[in-house]
């Protein structure tokens, strides 16, 4: 880890318009060797106090370990608590009596149930999804125009349906979904990006981004992923980050995945998917994300089986940052922003969203 001695420290703040005191430069010289994070400064003032440099972000999620030997009642406790979690969402954003499984009659009525699917299969050209609540499961025949092509195997969704004893026949299958909901307004602002691929892109386009970054009254970097030479970020993080702070999800074959090993303390690992709260924004980080997550509340299968379902989307996220894809895009999903900005490979353009007034800037860097 590369550290600067008290008079670079002082000529850092000083061409950007500080003055630093003897104990905030005590403070800036301790964290250097401290292994813990603190937000970094935005709208210093004039003369540059410790309390000026201490304000906390929080890590609402990270997953930080992962089973090593996996049994059946592992497999049994970590079903449950998805089934669990997303029936508390459900229930949360569904107003409806819903009905258990071992309840269904042969009467013709509406009813409405949830459960996990547990198989999806085609006969005479209907689809039959196979679902399972801890009292018991039911095949539901749903008509191709009533089928949703979004389901999947292990979801766990709501249906309408009518009942008909030992089978029920499905109108509608409803996810919870995000709410209608105004955009949530925060202070300060943040940089976006991800697939740097070091390993294969120019490494002359990533350092022009990284200087102009440094240039930048921008405290935060997130980065969704795909490093590729992991070293080499780490020593940019070094030279032009340093009074920043930079978020970095894992990107890899598994999923979820728990973070990467950093020595720059100026880096927050943290595992994919995460989400943080910072300027009073809560942000989902995932390398491989889109709005069908956000619909679901679920954040893709997972190919690990845990003590707990990782994945359910139990918060609202202001924004998705997202990886894994050469075209950058923003979109908005109902008051959640969608940022991809491209990878080095393809098309960069760092995205730099304003928490205050949730506006959202592609930036050309060249």
């Amino acid at each position: 880890m590369i550290t600067m001695s008290r008079e670079q420290i002082v000529a850092e703040f000083f061409k950007k318009g500080h003055l630093l005191t003897e104990d905030a430069i005590k403070l800036i010289e301790e964290a250097q060797t401290d292994a813990s994070h603190s937000e970094p400064p935005q709208n210093l003032p004039l003369v540059v106090e410790p309390g000026d440099l201490r304000r906390p972000f929080s890590i609402l999620r990270n997953l930080t370990h992962k089973k090593t030997e996996i049994t059946s009642d592992d497999f049994v406790r970590f079903y449950n608590s998805k089934y669990e979690k997303m029936k508390s969402v459900i229930l949360s954003r569904i107003p409806k009596d819903f009905v258990s499984l071992n309840k269904i009659d042969m009467s013709r009525s509406e009813v409405h149930v949830l459960g996990i699917v547990k198989e999806i299969k085609e006969k005479d050209g209907k689809k039959v999804v196979d679902i399972e609540d801890p009292t018991g499961s039911v095949p539901v025949i749903f008509e191709a125009a009533d089928f949703d092509a979004d389901v999947e195997l292990d979801d766990v969704v709501a249906i309408r349906a009518l009942a008909g004893g030992k089978v029920l026949f499905g109108k509608k299958i409803i996810y919870p979904d995000m709410p209608l909901r105004q955009p949530t307004l925060g202070t300060g602002k943040a940089c976006f990006v991800s697939d740097f691929r070091l390993d294969e892109a120019s490494t002359k386009d990533a350092e022009r981004f990284f200087e102009w970054f440094s240039q930048q009254d921008i405290p935060y970097l997130l980065v969704a992923g795909d490093l590729g030479d992991k070293e080499l970020f780490e020593r940019y993080v070094e030279r032009y980050c340093y009074i920043k702070t930079v978020f970095v999800i894992a990107a890899g074959n598994e999923y979820p995945q728990t973070p990467l090993k950093f020595e720059s303390n100026k880096i927050v690992s943290l595992s994919n998917p995460a989400i943080v709260e910072l300027g009073g924004l809560k942000v989902l980080m995932i390398h491989k994300g889109n709005t069908t997550f956000l619909k679901k509340r679920y954040l893709g299968r997972s190919s690990a089986i845990l003590d707990e379902d990782y994945l359910v989307l139990d918060e609202m996220p202001d924004i998705m940052h997202t990886g894994h894809g050469d075209t950058p895009f923003i979109s908005n999903y109902k008051s959640t922003t969608i940022i991809n900005s491209g990878s080095l490979l393809g098309t960069f353009t760092p995205v730099v969203a304003n928490f205050a007034t949730r506006d959202v800037e592609k930036i050309s860097i060249s």
